[in-house]
């Protein structure tokens, strides 16, 4: 536990560290670490459209099992559209 908090200690100090830095250099580690982010966005971008291929890939077969497995409707002639049938009980 020791060790986990030293380190944590200098991963804090590098932000410090970096704006002490003059801003040549600040520039020369930010061209550096510009593939490093283009890759980071490039596994997010793939990994957004591997769950869109899920998403494609099962919606389908969902909808089918959802009309294979769902109850059929039984139309009922015995109201028209638009009439609403209200049950009352009398009480006296």
């Amino acid at each position: 536990m020791i060790q986990f908090t030293q380190y944590a200690g200098r991963v804090g100090d590098l932000g410090v560290l970096f704006t002490r830095l003059p801003s040549w250099a600040r520039f020369i580690v930010g061209v550096f670490a510009i593939p490093g982010l283009v890759l980071a966005a490039l596994s997010l971008l793939g990994f957004l459209v591997s769950i869109l291929a899920l998403l494609i890939l099962a919606l389908p077969v969902y909808v089918l099992l959802k009309r294979i497995t769902s109850p059929a409707a039984i139309p009922t002639d015995d109201a028209s559209p638009g009439v609403k049938r209200v049950e009352a009980t009398i009480v006296e």
